[in-house]
C-alpha cells in the first residue's frame, strides 16, 4: 500500500508541475505576442499606416487616444482619430518603446502599460507618453480590446 500511495504522490506531483510548466509556457507565449501587438502598433504608427493601426485593434474596442475628448467605441473612430497621421510621409514621426510592462492575465488575455515616444526622424528622444492595452485572443489573433494613452505629466 505505502508503494502504491507514493507512486500515487510522485505521479500527482508530476502531473501537478507539468501543469504549472504548461501555464506558465502559455503565459509567455501571451505576453510575447502581446509585445507584438505593441511593436506592431509602434511600427504601424512611425509608417503612418493607419489601415495596420486600426487592424490591431478588437470591433467594439474601447479607446482614450492622447487628443481624444470623448471615449471611442469602434472601429470607425478609432480609424477617424489616426487619420491625422495618414498625410505623413512614412518614417518622418518615429514611435518607439521606452519601457513597458506586460502581465498575462490569462492564456487569452493580456495588459501592457508602460511608456512610449514619438519623435523626429534621426532623433533619439521625443515626446514620451504614457500607455495601457488591454489584449484579447479573438478568432485565433491578439487584438487590442482596451487603449489608453497620454501625456507624461510636467
Amino acid at each position: 500500500m505505502k508503494l502504491l500511495t507514493s507512486t500515487f504522490t510522485s505521479t500527482l506531483i508530476s502531473l501537478m508541475l507539468i501543469g504549472f510548466a504548461g501555464g506558465a509556457y502559455a503565459q509567455s507565449k501571451a505576453e510575447d505576442e502581446a509585445i507584438f501587438v505593441f511593436q506592431d502598433f509602434l511600427s504601424s504608427f512611425t509608417n503612418s499606416d493607419v489601415d495596420s493601426i486600426v487592424n490591431l485593434f478588437a470591433e467594439g474596442a474601447i479607446f482614450w487616444g492622447t487628443g481624444s475628448k470623448t471615449l471611442v467605441e469602434d472601429t470607425a473612430g478609432i480609424r477617424e482619430y489616426f487619420s491625422a497621421i495618414s498625410g505623413r510621409p512614412p518614417g518622418q514621426r518615429v514611435a518607439s518603446a521606452l519601457k513597458y510592462s506586460v502581465l498575462a492575465l490569462s492564456e487569452n488575455s493580456v495588459l501592457v502599460s508602460g511608456m512610449w515616444q514619438v519623435g523626429p526622424a534621426g532623433q533619439t528622444s521625443g515626446m514620451p507618453l504614457r500607455i495601457s492595452m488591454a489584449l484579447i485572443l479573438q478568432n485565433g489573433q491578439w487584438k487590442i480590446a482596451q487603449f489608453h494613452n497620454s501625456r507624461v505629466p510636467d
